[in-house]
């Protein structure tokens, strides 16, 4: 454009000239942009393309603002929070408050000072008691007896008092001494 411009003025050198001539009479749309030079003032020429320069810097901003941002509805945002919350909250209440289930023992190797001691829990007829509670007197060990009434404790290498529950059942407690491997513990039953 600039040359084209400066060829119109006779800015050019007579050999640049001669090139630009000879394209104007190759390329049609040049030389429809020379002569409507010619006919225009230059003024009014610089004013158009300044303004139409500015017309495609607007629609280009506004194509960029147009972006689609992928968003969710309020609803389903909240919804996601809500069962996060629901989540955390699971997670603290099983890790800091609730009771271990009785169908795991919670001691299965036994420490390096202590001793293992089995027994069978049984009601005064002789029935073998499932899920009765046998524990440790001031400890946190403590496991439920499995099918049959059995279990499975470690005792701690002094001996201990173990503390047997079961419900219907008067809470027994009995001392047992390191020497002891197996115990069999009758249960009366509440009056």
């Amino acid at each position: 454009m600039e040359m084209l411009r400066q060829y119109q003025a006779g800015a050019l050198p007579p050999d640049l000239r001669h090139q630009v001539e000879r394209h104007l009479l190759s390329c049609e749309l040049c030389s429809d942009m020379v002569e409507g030079m010619a006919i225009a003032r230059p003024a009014r020429v610089r004013l158009a393309v300044r303004e139409t320069h500015g017309r495609l810097k607007h629609l280009l901003a506004q194509k960029k603002r147009k972006r689609k941002v992928f968003q969710w509805p309020i609803w389903q945002t909240a919804a996601v929070l809500l069962v996060l919350a629901f989540a955390i909250a699971e997670v603290i209440y099983h890790h800091y408050f609730a009771q271990p289930s009785g169908h795991f023992t919670q001691n299965t190797q036994p420490a390096a000072n202590s001793s293992q001691l089995t027994g069978v829990v049984t009601d005064a007829a002789g029935q073998k008691l499932e899920g009765a509670t046998v524990q440790v007197e001031e400890s946190s060990s403590r496991v439920t007896t499995g099918p049959g009434g059995q279990f499975t404790l470690d005792l701690p290498a002094e001996g201990a008092t173990l503390v047997i529950t079961s419900p219907g059942f008067q809470p027994k407690k009995i001392t047992v001494t390191p020497g002891n491997k197996s115990v069999n513990i009758i249960l009366d039953k509440k009056e």
